[in-house]
């Protein structure tokens, strides 16, 4: 008995001790052996002989014993944590997804940023895309036949004859442009007002426009060709307007061979027979003007409008004449008079009364008086505009030879007659008076 309850002894404590053991393998611990089964003295537990490790099985859960109280409880095995949401401090790491669900992974703010780069900058393209269409499209719609014959109309009407000339070239030797210069239409005392301009109803590369203008109040039109030029960077259009608004203008001069309108002076044929001299002008009113006529000519300036339309400037006609007509003033009737004086008292003097320039009555030798009666006091000219100034003389004479012996008066007309060179000017000579032919007669 005592040795089958030593035996239920032992077979209980070794249970008691697996169980143990297992609960300490649970906690990652290993127990303390069991005891010797044959024929080993019962020993304490304090003295107690490790035993090898025993065969791991799966012992059922108990409570520790009692006499491991005092021996640290090792830390729980590590298990697998169970799947929780993200703490706020990975929000900006991208979750991940379950197979087979749909979501939208939050975009970083830098990526947001860049994104509305894009954006911004696609509607700033389609803008300006739009923007510039619109803007070639107004640009054609005013870059027209008539918008270019208006504008150059208005360079005119601002007196910029400069500018027209650059805009429009006249196709004239530069000799021929010297009144087309911005001084010269600063003088005119009216220029053009353009009231309308209307190009033709047709689509081909050369029209027709038309300008309605006003010049002091006088209206007229003009007609201009326009034709289609090279395109601007290849789709902007352009047009030429191929005849400038330019008038020849007829300049005659009597007794004049120099005129200036504004600051530009030109010389001109003065002479008694010339059919005048041909000058270009931009419309306007201007001041005919003429100078360097010398001391003993005065001529009035002649204001002229000038304008276009009325003549063909290709072929040479004109449109306008102005006519300079000089006339000879005081001072050379003065000398005119003085040479008469001069004439006739030579004429009472012997042999002086022997030249031809005096009165056929008093070339004798045989003159026993011999007389002047009463000198000229005064001149005119012989008709308008005549190079010629009469005067009258009165001689007494008295032959001493031949049929009529009495005393008589003889009435003679002298005649003075103005020199002119080949340019239709007075001679004049070296002490810069007038040269004249001087003679009696009729």
């Amino acid at each position: 008995m005592t040795s089958a309850s030593g035996r239920m002894t032992d077979a209980g404590q070794r249970g008691t001790t697996m169980k143990q053991s297992s609960e300490d393998n649970s906690h990652g611990l290993t127990p303390p052996p069991a005891p010797e089964d044959a024929g080993a003295p019962a020993v304490s537990e304090a003295h107690a002989v490790p035993a090898p490790p025993a065969a791991q099985q799966a012992p059922a859960q108990v409570a520790p014993a009692d006499q491991f109280a005092g021996v640290p409880t090792p830390p729980a095995p590590q298990q697998m944590p169970a799947q929780v949401a993200p703490t706020d401090q990975f929000a900006g790491v991208p979750t991940p997804q379950v197979q087979g669900s749909l979501s939208f992974t939050p975009m970083s703010t830098t990526s947001k940023r860049r994104v509305k780069r894009t954006a911004i900058v696609l509607v700033a393209i389609v803008v300006l895309g739009l923007v510039g269409a619109v803007s070639l499209m107004f640009a054609n719609w005013t870059r027209t036949p008539e918008a270019q014959v208006r504008q150059y109309l208005d360079l005119l009407a601002d007196g910029k004859a400069s500018a027209a000339t650059a805009m429009v070239d006249p196709g004239l030797p530069n000799d021929q442009r010297g009144f087309l210069s911005d001084d010269v239409m600063a003088s005119a005392s009216a220029r053009l007002v353009v009231e309308d301009v209307v190009a033709d109803s047709t689509s081909g590369n050369v029209r027709i426009v038309t300008a309605t203008m006003q010049l002091d109040g006088d209206r007229f039109t003009h007609s201009f060709r326009v034709s289609s030029a090279k395109p601007t960077m290849g789709f902007l259009k352009n047009w030429k307007i191929e005849d400038a608004l330019v008038t020849r203008v007829l300049v005659t001069g009597e007794k004049v061979n120099r005129f200036s309108v504004g600051d530009v002076t030109s010389s001109l044929d003065g002479s008694k027979y010339s059919s005048g001299t041909s000058f270009v002008f931009y419309p306007g009113v201007y001041t005919f003007t003429p100078v360097d006529t010398g001391e003993y000519v005065s001529a009035d300036p002649v204001k002229q409008p000038v304008k276009a339309g009325a003549s063909d400037f290709l072929t040479n006609s004109s449109s306008a004449t102005v006519e300079l007509t000089g006339r000879y003033n005081d001072k050379l009737a003065q000398e005119a008079l003085n040479a008469a004086v001069d004439l006739t008292n030579s004429c009472v003097t012997i042999p002086g009364n022997i030249n031809k320039a005096c009165p056929y009555a008093v070339q004798s030798k045989h003159l026993s008086v011999l007389e002047l009666k009463s000198a000229p006091t005064s001149v005119k000219q012989d008709g308008p505009g005549s190079d010629t100034y009469i005067g009258e003389a009165v001689f007494s004479i008295q032959s001493d030879s031949g049929f009529d012996k009495s005393p008589h008066d003889e009435d003679a007309t002298v005649r003075v007659t103005v020199k002119l060179d080949s340019d239709g000017k007075i001679q004049l000579d070296s002490a810069g008076k007038p040269v004249f032919d001087v003679k009696f007669g009729f």
